[in-house]
């Protein structure tokens, strides 16, 4: 049985999604962002029982769906919406679907879904099964990265009958408190079935912690490491979306407002240096320390900080594998292990991501150049274009450096006592064309910023 979720509003469909994983029988969930991709999968799988789409936007209007339904596809439809869709242009095509199309609203709890979906798949497939009401339901464990509090008490299954409290109603947890669950390869967690509307409706309304511009600075870690996260999953799941954008809009504001804290370096490297995410880290510190050296150079400005936190949080985007990221980026002897089409498909991954955001017109200009420009280096050995230090863009340079820097961090395991030697490797490399410049600023920062011991 296969469902096709068709929704751009993340949340709206992270709230589809938390009832569908909780049907009585198993469905495969596929998902598409666009119309394009919809009109796709279903040309290419005639055997997908049901459509759900968001009528909200010009990249996916619903109601134009059932015209594709009605001329060469037999699966039902449902539209989610929040308005009166009866005076739109395509209802006529809609009805005549009949019994194979259906509307609901954006906010329809889990009983009233699960009784549509169950009775559609009954009628389709000829089963027999029907609602039933757990005493527990499964999330995502990933949701919980949104957010710091709990709304309910949050369970984990130990076996069929036991389930064990581990976060109460109001507590405050920490990306650890899941990252223990998740080392255990833990995909979900639980609540009561009487939370469970509460908390699907809280998925679509209730804003990410990285969206409060007011976040207290001791929460600033986490949200912007999970909201790393996020965006990763978010991008290879439905592409670069106006929701990605703005999450990531608010993470390079966050960034760009912790480096008036005199503290946040040391803080910063106490608690990186334990993490065992290094796509996401390393992606935070290169934020960090590119914004950081911007600011210590003659054409700084808010407008070039942003830019350089756009590539910072976008660069690793295409990758998945934290661990081959790692040990190409420090050049590792365990590069080894690696097929020549493991370390080709790496090393596209700066044209990949460089290609997406050049295709969308809401990012800041020279991300793209600066993304593509990542992995290039002051000897003109780097790739993909091998550019001498005087060929990459001095804003290039910023980034380069950075990330420089934070691989020789990685290198030394965040031994603060080797700063200054790290500063004299760079200095041998960095200290021509335009890096030179690049390089000044980041030996600033630490003659400002912090103590060495």
């Amino acid at each position: 049985m296969k469902i096709l979720l068709a929704q751009n509003n993340h949340k709206i469909k992270d709230r589809l999604n938390l009832y569908l994983d909780n049907l009585p029988t198993n469905v495969d969930v596929y998902e598409v962002s666009s119309y394009g991709e919809l009109e796709e999968r279903l040309s290419q799988d005639p055997s997908i029982d049901i459509t759900i789409s968001c009528h909200m936007s010009a990249k996916l209007e619903g109601m134009k769906i059932s015209g594709l339904l009605l001329n060469g596809h037999q699966s039902d439809l449902i539209v989610n919406t929040t308005e009166s869709l009866e005076d739109s242009l395509e209802y006529k095509a809609f009805s005549k679907l009949d019994s194979r199309g259906q509307i609901i609203k954006n906010d329809i709890n889990c009983e009233s879904f699960h009784n549509l979906i169950l009775d559609i798949l009954k009628k389709r497939r000829n089963l027999n099964f029907q609602y039933a009401e757990e005493e527990y339901r499964k999330v995502r464990l990933s949701y919980f990265l949104r957010f710091n509090k709990v709304l309910c008490d949050v369970f984990i299954k130990i076996n069929d009958d036991k389930y064990v409290k581990v976060l109460r109603k109001d507590d405050i947890y920490t990306r650890d408190d899941l990252q223990r669950y998740r080392e255990k390869n833990i995909k979900f967690l639980y609540i009561n079935s009487e939370d469970y509307d509460d908390f699907g409706a809280s998925l679509a309304t209730t804003p990410f912690l990285i969206e409060d511009r007011n976040l207290d600075p001791k929460y600033l870690d986490d949200a912007v490491v999970n909201t790393l996260d996020i965006v990763h999953e978010m991008v290879l799941e439905s592409g670069l979306t106006d929701e990605v954008v703005n999450l990531v809009d608010y993470t390079a504001y966050q960034i760009e407002s912790s480096l008036s804290s005199d503290r946040i370096l040391n803080r910063l490297l106490s608690i990186l240096k334990d993490r065992k995410d290094y796509l996401l880290d390393h992606s935070y510190m290169i934020a960090y320390f590119s914004n950081s050296i911007c600011s210590h150079m003659e054409w700084d400005s808010e407008e070039i900080r942003k830019k350089l936190s756009y590539a910072a949080i976008l660069q690793d985007v295409c990758l998945s594998d934290a661990k081959m990221a790692m040990v190409m980026n420090l050049q590792k002897p365990e590069m080894t292990e690696y097929t020549p089409e493991q370390i080709a498909h790496y090393q596209s991954h700066p044209e990949q991501i460089a290609n997406i955001v050049k295709a969308n017109d809401t990012i800041p200009l020279n991300v793209d150049e600066i993304l593509l420009s990542q992995h290039e280096k002051p000897e003109g050995n780097g790739f993909p274009r091998g550019l001498s230090h005087h060929r990459v863009s001095q804003l290039s340079a910023v980034f380069i450096v950075a990330h420089a820097f934070v691989d020789e961090l990685y290198r030394e395991e965040f031994d603060l006592t080797k700063i200054p030697v790290i500063i004299k490797r760079m200095e041998k490399r960095f200290s021509v064309g335009n890096y030179r410049k690049p390089l000044e600023g980041l030996i600033n920062v630490f003659q400002k910023s912090i103590e060495v011991a």
